[in-house]
């Protein structure tokens, strides 16, 4: 008996390390499902991206099928190209532009995948025309040149200057604290540590003397303006590349009970430097008020209800 229950265990962990094999995948594991993923999009053949038969992908949190949505309309991968990996996650992200027919638009992806195939696709799109805080359209902040100037290299960090993924996280929220306690001496970043929405600054601007935390009376990524944010909410850390010491999370702001503004449903990448923030860049678009975001397990819809329904 005790040699049959050895046998057994021994099938069992077997079988538990076949289980695990399937879902691995590490950086050039993922470095290669994004690349044919992408490629896949572009070319508008879905069946080139090796997808899981339960795949699901999100357009601004809009569930699109395949051969739809951007499996239809991106002509290119645009003039700005980043690529993170998280092995720990089997999450690859992506953070740059894309080609809309002569249009590029700004856009975040995160990409789930098995060894085998891609399971999940969640895409941030911000083109120039799209609605405001306001529901405007055309008053989104963007600015692809400065986008193109601003972003920096992809990098492989020195091993002695990494810090771990639990340390990477704790920085990046950090700035979240700072935005919702509207006190920008909880960010845990480098004085003037610069922010672009969309390519947009949004920073560099005349300091509130109350404020002033000591960046030559100019504002940087730590000092936030109260622009009426209750919640940062749902927060996403998708990629946490300690190779690279960047971070993507996707998020959604709150506003505050009587604040008219449009929910914020963005993606933002973070890089790390000697265990400080050194730049954001996001990509990200305004929910309308019927919309559900992020519309991903666990949180499927998170939004006001529509007044009809009040």
């Amino acid at each position: 008996m005790t040699k049959l229950l050895a046998a057994f265990a021994a099938l069992a962990l077997l079988a538990g390390e076949a289980g695990a094999s399937t879902t691995n995948c590490d950086r050039s594991c993922l470095a290669g499902h994004l690349d044919r993923y992408l490629a896949a999009v572009v070319t508008h053949q879905p069946a080139a991206a090796r997808l899981w038969v339960g795949f699901r992908q999100t357009e601004n949190a809009v569930a699109i099928p395949e051969g739809a949505g951007l499996w239809k309309n991106a002509t290119a991968l645009g003039s700005i190209q980043r690529r993170y990996y998280d092995a720990t996650q089997s999450q690859a992200g992506y953070y740059g532009t894309i080609k809309l027919g002569d249009e590029e638009a700004v856009v975040a992806l995160r990409l789930r995948v098995t060894k085998e195939a891609v399971t999940q696709a969640e895409w941030f799109i911000a083109r120039k025309g799209d609605p405001g805080m306001t529901g405007e359209a055309g008053k989104t902040p963007f600015n692809l040149d400065l986008l193109r100037s601003s972003l920096p290299a992809q990098r492989t960090v020195p091993k002695a200057e990494r810090l771990p993924r639990e340390a990477l996280q704790a920085i990046v929220n950090s700035y979240f604290d700072g935005i919702t306690n509207k006190d920008g001496r909880l960010v845990k970043g480098h004085p003037g540590c610069t922010r672009y929405e969309n390519g947009f600054p949004t920073y560099n601007t005349p300091m509130k003397p109350e404020n002033d935390i000591g960046n030559d009376g100019r504002t940087d990524c730590r000092t936030q303006a109260d622009f009426g944010v209750a919640l940062v909410a749902i927060r996403d850390f998708f990629v946490i590349d300690e190779e690279a010491q960047t971070v993507m999370v996707s998020a959604v702001f709150l506003r505050e009970a009587k604040n008219p503004k449009r929910r914020n449903h963005f993606t933002e990448l973070f890089h790390v430097d000697h265990g400080k923030i050194r730049d954001i860049h996001a990509a990200f678009h305004y929910a309308p008020e019927d919309r559900p975001v992020p519309n991903w397990p666990p949180y499927d819809g998170h939004f006001p209800l529509p007044a009809a329904y009040r």
